[in-house]
């Protein structure tokens, strides 16, 4: 007995050792959406449920905590996953040449450009990003460029983008994908781009196409990720810059057990838990430069990967990494001299830098910043100071995510500390960090209510790969009545003018918006904010300098003049009362499906026979310890062909949705009716509930 007690005893000890020394941590670092912002700048962020205003970002700051990983798990890997060398002062007027060597010094070990990494022009581009060049083919591209372009010490990569022209031509302008072992374990990484770079302008998507479409999408993450695993890859990962509202869905509809995390940029959202989806993907973004996103993959042979995901926030508890504060410091100089002299080196550009980046230019008497999809106070304010310089009857502005939110004069923090409204010349830049010039010129009323539709799908579309671009446009001068949760080109519901009239379809109306460098200016221009259907645009002027003027430039006059309008109006009114931010999680609202804290029931059928409907009952019960928000869908999938839903409040990714009210505390439930025809078959389906959205 006592010697095979002892057998037992070794065979389990040899069996912990061999399950040890099959055990590892893997840390994925993600690092999203830097914006070029090399210091640190205020943030609106969500503690103890309230909105409040803190620091946050700096590379010397995300340099300390990617250094404290580092140390606590060399195996480690550092992803640098969209927006990157642009968004700020200093990289505009270095084509984002003064991102690179700080960057570089971070020990990034894979990266996936941003749509605004486009932005310079398609031959800064392959400068920056192809390292295949041949040297007769960067010589041809460098004599189009002014200064010479730093690239990454790092691989990136994308295997939605195909080159059509120069480099690579025929095959993908950089290579799809990568592979990496790490602690032993091999890992996959599939890069996702930008794919509306040619809908910011044609220019900056010469000689390049991107995949297009869910199925497409679909079709591509499956084929790599077979082939990454048919490679040894024990994990699969995608980068992703299509936004979480598209990395969401493409993780629903890819093969179960092809990837196991998306890692989302491009749309600046808090992922706190990891979004969990059909196919068993994770999907996580770690919002922009103020935050680092950690993923820590527990692997033991023979068993399933564990995930564990965590937001860390780079605010002031973080101290600066002293190296890397050099290189910024150095990066940063030459734009606090008292005149730094710099013209934007890009062909055509005649804006200028002529003060220190940090010059006070005026305050603000009103919060500022983008953090509102539908309608931001920073765009309020720009399309009123636009709409008061021009005297139009409206303008327009795009509706960029990019931002520095700004504390009205007065405003107290936690601390006590109490704001002084100030914005610098940095801060112009920060929210408009685009060369663009401004235009005036006149559209049908009818165009403009297009325009407003079509923008609308494109940010509040319950079929992801239907959305493009950023948030919704800012408008002065009308009051605009929609409702998001109707369908895609009915959610417009009014349009009036700022006085309370109507507007007609057949009202012509003048206009000021933006013009890109290609857009015709010359009072025969159809283009505004890259909008078809105006006429007679036209550039303004701008008297101190004879050029037309650049919105940095207005925007400065204005602060220093003292007449920036405040921006605090609301004059888009949702009828649907669509819950936003921050009492929906994600600023552009994405409906999640519900995996956890609810039970849903459904009870027998019955038949009328006079209206030939039949008539069920679905009860969604709260089971969890958090409230389920609205708005709430209960969608019905896998309903066959030939059922219909004769109440349905609207369809989701082709499957009929009804509606609960309200949100769902905690013990509690709510009970909608269901009612179905059919032509042929039997009634059969699988309620699913969802939260947020429109």
């Amino acid at each position: 007995m006592n010697n095979n007690i002892g057998l037992i005893t070794v065979q389990l000890i040899a069996a912990l050792f061999s399950a040890q020394a099959g055990a590892v941590t893997l840390t994925f670092i993600e690092n999203n959406d830097l914006h070029a912002h090399l210091t640190p700048h205020l943030d609106k962020v969500v503690k103890n449920g309230q909105t409040v205003y803190e620091s946050r970002g700096g590379l010397a700051r995300v340099a300390t905590l990617v250094k404290q990983i580092r140390a606590e798990n060399p195996n480690t890997v550092l992803m640098n996953v969209g927006d990157t060398y642009h968004g700020g002062v200093e990289a505009l007027y270095t084509l984002g040449n003064a991102v690179v060597d700080p960057l570089n010094a971070l020990g990034v070990d894979v990266g996936v450009p941003g749509n605004w990494d486009f932005a310079y022009g398609p031959n800064v581009l392959r400068l920056r990003y192809v390292d295949t060049l041949t040297t007769t083919q960067k010589n041809l591209l460098q004599r189009t460029v002014s200064i010479a372009i730093k690239k990454p010490n790092f691989p990136n990569i994308a295997a939605n983008m195909q080159s059509t022209a120069g480099a690579n031509s025929g095959g993908l302008l950089l290579p799809g994908t990568l592979t990496k072992t790490v602690g032993g374990v091999k890992v996959g990484f599939i890069g996702l781009t930008s794919d509306i770079v040619a809908q910011m302008d044609t220019m900056l998507a010469a000689g390049l196409s991107f995949t297009q479409g869910e199925a497409a999408y679909r079709d591509l993450v499956n084929t790599q990720a077979q082939t990454l695993r048919n490679q040894g890859a024990k994990l699969v990962m995608v980068m992703s810059e299509l936004g979480l509202q598209k990395d969401y869905r493409l993780a629903d509809v890819i093969n179960s057990g092809a990837v196991d995390v998306f890692f989302s940029a491009h749309t600046h959202d808090t992922i706190f838990a990891p979004l969990k989806t059909k196919s068993g993907a994770l999907v996580v973004e770690a919002g922009h430069d103020g935050w680092l996103g950690r993923m820590d993959v527990d692997i033991v042979s023979g068993q399933a990967p564990v995930f564990n995901w965590t937001l860390l926030p780079v605010d002031s508890s973080i101290p600066d990494d002293p190296a890397m504060k050099t290189l910024v410091d150095a990066a940063r100089a030459p734009f606090l001299v008292a005149n730094p002299n710099m013209t934007v080196p890009m062909s055509g550009m005649t804006l200028k830098l002529t003060q220190p980046i940090d010059t006070v230019l005026g305050h603000a008497y009103a919060p500022l910043d983008r953090e509102d999809a539908l309608e931001s106070t920073f765009n309020n304010a720009w399309t009123d100071t636009l709409r008061q310089q021009t005297g139009t009857a409206i303008a327009l502005t795009p509706g960029f995510r990019m931002d520095g939110p700004t504390p009205a004069l007065g405003t107290v923090y936690e601390d006590n500390h109490i704001a002084d409204g100030a914005l610098t010349i940095e801060d112009v830049y920060r929210y408009i960090p685009v060369p663009y010039t401004i235009g005036t010129g006149t559209v049908q009323a009818s165009t403009i209510k297009s325009i407003i539709e079509s923008d609308l799908t494109a940010v509040y579309s319950l079929n992801s790969f239907a959305q493009a671009g950023g948030w919704l446009n800012g408008w002065s001068g009308l009051n605009i009545n929609v409702d998001l949760s109707q369908p895609d080109g009915r959610r417009v519901q009014s349009i009036r003018y700022a006085d309370g009239t109507p507007m007609a379809d057949a009202d012509t109306l003048s206009a000021t918006g933006c013009l890109r460098p290609t857009d015709t200016a010359d009072g025969s221009g159809t283009v505004l904010c890259s909008f078809a259907g105006f006429s007679n645009v036209a550039s303004l002027i701008n008297p101190a300098t004879g050029n037309p003027w650049y919105p940095q430039e207005l925007f400065s006059t204005a602060l220093s003049q003292g007449w920036l309008a405040d921006g605090a109006r609301r004059n888009i009114a949702d009828a649907a009362a669509t819950p936003a931010w921050p009492d929906q999680p994600f600023v552009q609202p994405l409906a999640v499906r519900v995996t956890a804290g609810a039970k849903l029931s459904k009870s027998g059928l019955v038949y009328n026979a006079g209206t030939k409907i039949y008539t069920a009952q679905i009860t969604l019960a709260n089971t969890g310890g958090v409230p389920l928000q609205a708005p709430l869908k209960v969608v019905l999938e896998g309903l066959p062909a030939s059922v219909t839903v004769v109440n349905a409040a609207g369809s989701y990714y082709s499957q009929p949705y009804l509606k609960l009210n309200g949100s769902l505390a905690p013990g509690s439930s709510q009970s909608v009716q269901v009612q179905f025809k059919k032509t042929s078959g039997s009634i059969t389906y699988s309620p699913a509930a969802y939260t947020g959205g429109v």
